[in-house]
């Protein structure tokens, strides 16, 4: 399987785990490597040995946050993946690795070009793993004290830092997403809606322009503003909404039309801010396998984004046969057992001419010998005796 892209249509044996977890020991850089790439298609395509994963986990955790903290590049990157999807496909182990790996995490969140990733990996761990609003608030305090420190940097620093900041910002918001505004802390996050606006007077950057809007309508959904507007004076929903209004049409008035994806978004935005000043809920439908997926709310819909574009092309192997992601949306796929002509209404063809006469028709449908009645007394005999067994799904 070694330089393979992984088919996820076959089951992994747990040889290959077990050979690539010994990788992970290995003094070479490209051999850790090639064994993180393949944990990482393993896991995307959710096919984690559970044998593996049951015996292995903390083994391999660790591995992983070695490579985090001492390695370089791709490494990095690779692991803090590693970590996340482990997170996604941990089920009741989620809040484990939450809490191994979150302190050691937060202490290389500055590692240069794999910050993103590393961010990324920290708030999927909250995610699945937190067993509570307060851990969850706790891992968003965390990155909000690094998007402040970032906001401050200058120079060349200050070049790179803003390349993160949409990330850091998207990745706030997406557990915001998971939070209850009731529950939320006074103290903590007073300014936040300030410090939004001043971004987006400020930043002329697409992305984070972008990252800056979905996080103030979001803030508007929890209808707890008075959380996040400053001490001295309560911002209210309508300057947000006018707020966001102004900068989506003034980036749309100016020359961003080869960016396409962010004017849509920008857009969907714009439609959702509509929906709120008339006290309404964005609501979207995606089919999923012949499965509809229901998201009645913008936290649904910001926390699908992120999900999706975390897991790619391993979302909806993972919506169907995971039970931690399912449980996020409230997703059930129906298990469809199909029978070959199952409740039909038996039918019998002749060709009868005008002349039959009614005795006729009634020795060819009526009779309880009639072709017709065997035929339909032995679908009901069938049908009855699936039902016996459990057969039939609903």
């Amino acid at each position: 399987m070694e330089g393979h892209i992984i088919d996820s249509r076959k089951k992994i044996l747990l040889g290959y785990f077990e050979a690539n977890l010994e990788k992970l020991f290995d003094k070479r850089v490209s051999e850790r490597v090639r064994a993180l790439t393949f944990n990482i298609q393993a896991f995307t395509t959710n096919q984690q040995h559970p044998k593996f994963m049951e015996d292995n986990l903390i083994t391999l955790l660790d591995r992983c946050l070695i490579s985090v903290t001492k390695g370089s590049g791709d490494e990095v990157s690779l692991a803090a993946n590693t970590i996340g999807l482990m997170a996604v496909t941990a089920a009741d182990r989620a809040h484990e690795l939450y809490v191994e790996s979150l302190p050691v995490l937060f202490k290389v969140l500055n590692h240069g070009s794999s910050c993103s990733k590393i961010i990324e990996c920290m708030i999927l761990l909250a995610f699945f793993g937190a067993k509570n609003c307060e851990e969850t608030e706790n891992s968003m305090q965390q990155i909000w004290e690094f998007i402040h420190k970032i906001s401050v940097s200058t120079g060349n620093e200050n070049k790179h830092s803003l390349s993160i900041l949409p990330a850091a910002i998207s990745a706030w918001t997406f557990l915001l997403a998971s939070m209850d505004g009731r529950r939320l802390s006074y103290k903590y996050w007073r300014g936040a809606i300030s410090y939004f606006f001043r971004l987006l007077e400020e930043m002329d950057e697409e992305a984070l322009g972008l990252a800056v809007c979905e996080a103030l309508t979001l803030i508007l959904e929890t209808d707890s503003l008075e959380k996040f507007s400053d001490r001295c004076s309560n911002i209210n929903k309508d300057e947000i909404i006018e707020k966001l209004k102004n900068f989506i049409l003034k980036f749309r008035e100016q020359d961003h039309d080869q960016n396409q994806d962010y004017n849509e978004e920008l857009d969907f935005i714009y439609d959702v801010i509509n929906l709120f000043e008339d006290d309404d809920c964005p609501q979207a439908s995606i089919n999923i396998r012949g499965h509809l997926l229901t998201l009645s709310t913008y936290s649904q819909i910001i926390q699908f984004n992120y999900l999706k574009r975390f897991l790619g092309s391993g979302f909806e192997v993972h919506m169907m046969g995971n039970k931690l992601l399912q449980n996020v949306f409230d997703f059930t796929p129906k298990i469809h057992v199909h029978h070959e002509k199952l409740w039909e209404e038996p039918t019998v063809t002749y060709f009868v001419p005008e002349a039959r006469t009614k005795k006729t028709r009634q020795r060819l449908f009526m009779s309880p010998n009639s072709a017709y009645n065997k035929a339909r007394t032995q679908l009901l005999n069938k049908n009855r005796d699936l039902t016996k067994r459990g057969s039939i799904s609903e």
